[in-house]
């Protein structure tokens, strides 16, 4: 079975240029990590992309729980695209691995920025379904609480709540798909 690998419709300069920038967004994500050790909130500054990029013009601050999640992932994909981001080894659009191995970071990347990576001359990826989760955990409900409120609701959707106690005239919902506030009496 062959996998369609969209990177290959780029060019050879932008390939060597997108290469680089996941290559130097890995790094600086763990670097950030480690710091972060000494100082809370270092992941927290967004970064603009460079001209291979052709999608967000401006990479948003990147989810720091998810970077310690992916760590091992930007460590061993970064090692792998090492000798290609340094120029050592050439970078070509018809070899397959390092393609795939672009795209895998490119992916984790995304996961922690939470937005598509888009490189110029790269076809458009379809619109994926829209999955929204919303968690509640909470000890006591006096009032209203949803764990996800949508008047539109469109993919999936999934909402959890959990408390200890829920007040008389208090509501707790997982979601909630009506139009406007609830009205109480």
């Amino acid at each position: 079975m062959s996998v369609e690998l969209p990177l290959a419709a780029v060019t050879v300069t932008v390939l060597t240029e997108g290469v680089r920038f996941l290559y130097e967004q890995a790094g600086a994500l763990l670097a950030r990590r480690r710091e972060r050790a000494a100082e809370v909130g270092a992941a927290g500054e967004s970064s603009p992309t460079p001209p291979a990029v052709a999608e967000p013009r401006e990479l948003p601050a990147a989810d720091p729980v998810l970077v310690e999640r992916f760590e091992a992932e930007l460590r061993g994909l970064r090692a792998d695209l090492h000798e290609y981001a340094s120029g050592v080894d050439p970078v070509t659009t018809t070899d397959r691995e390092l393609l795939g191995r672009v795209d895998a970071l490119r992916r984790v990347l995304e996961a922690i920025h939470g937005t598509p990576l888009l490189f110029t001359g790269e076809p458009a990826a379809p619109q994926a379904p829209t999955v929204v989760r919303g968690r509640v955990d909470t000890d006591e409900v006096a009032g209203y609480v949803a764990a996800v409120r949508a008047e539109r609701p469109s993919g999936t959707i999934e909402g959890h709540v959990r408390a200890r106690r829920v007040e008389q005239g208090g509501e707790a919902v997982g979601v909630d798909l009506g139009p406007g506030p609830r009205a109480r009496s």
